[in-house]
């Protein structure tokens, strides 16, 4: 990981290629010979040490990424089964009841979706990504209030979580709440840095009638996209 960290890929592969030789039964390692494989362009490679994984044993981050990598593929019905034979696997774990729902979303079942949405809470109460999905698709619902409210849930699980703050921006936003949405904006800034999130916060300031300071951050932010992309 160490390798990893330092963008050495060739020595992070060959490590976890000799921590499998040494210890063939080392799930975690294969899963991260996979995803670094995934990564660097061989997802057929990547596949079969994922489905190696899963027949060895019950990994979850390995389970997740494969029903990820058959979604890419195109392979729905190898994804839900994989899915749903994780929620018997892992009870107590949010994520394949989440990823469910969104397959459900996909497929514009907003009903099976709002079900394995609220299984996902119930199968792990600690789970903040799980409220903030929930709250995101209650917002699409036009459910303002109690998408506000699962979103809160999220920032109390995740205080330092950016992407969460920016979330809870645009559904504050969607609820006709543009002070809200412009506070959740800068709080995610000065945690993490984004083009993405300034760009909402810039926009939210218009909607205020803050447009010369608009003017000024949107000037910035043009100027710096333009330096970053040359």
């Amino acid at each position: 990981m160490h390798f990893e960290a330092q963008g050495q890929w060739t020595e992070a592969r060959r490590a976890w290629q000799s921590e499998l030789i040494q210890d063939p039964k080392n799930l975690g390692a294969r899963y991260h010979l996979a995803q670094l494989l995934e990564k660097a362009g061989h997802p057929s490679d990547a596949q079969a040490l994922y489905e190696k994984n899963i027949h060895m044993g019950r990994h979850l981050n390995t389970t997740i990424a494969l029903a990820q990598l058959y979604s890419k593929q195109g392979e729905r019905a190898q994804t839900i089964k994989l899915l749903k034979q994780a929620t018997k696997d892992f009870r107590n774990e949010a994520v394949p009841w989440y990823l469910l729902a969104e397959l459900s979303l996909q497929d514009k079942q907003r009903s099976q979706a709002e079900y394995y949405f609220k299984k996902s809470l119930k199968a792990d109460p600690m789970n903040a990504f799980a409220y903030l999905r929930y709250a995101q698709f209650l917002s699409t619902k036009k459910q303002h209030s109690q998408a506000i409210k699962y979103a809160k849930k999220t920032l109390r699980l995740q205080k330092e979580c950016a992407p969460c703050w920016r979330i809870y921006g645009d559904i504050s936003g969607a609820a006709g709440n543009p002070k809200t949405a412009l506070q959740a904006y800068q709080h995610s800034l000065a945690i993490e840095p984004n083009s993405g999130t300034r760009q909402h916060l810039i926009d939210t300031l218009k909607q205020l009638g803050k447009h010369q300071r608009a003017a000024r951050m949107q000037q910035a932010l043009n100027a710096w996209k333009k330096n970053n992309t040359q």
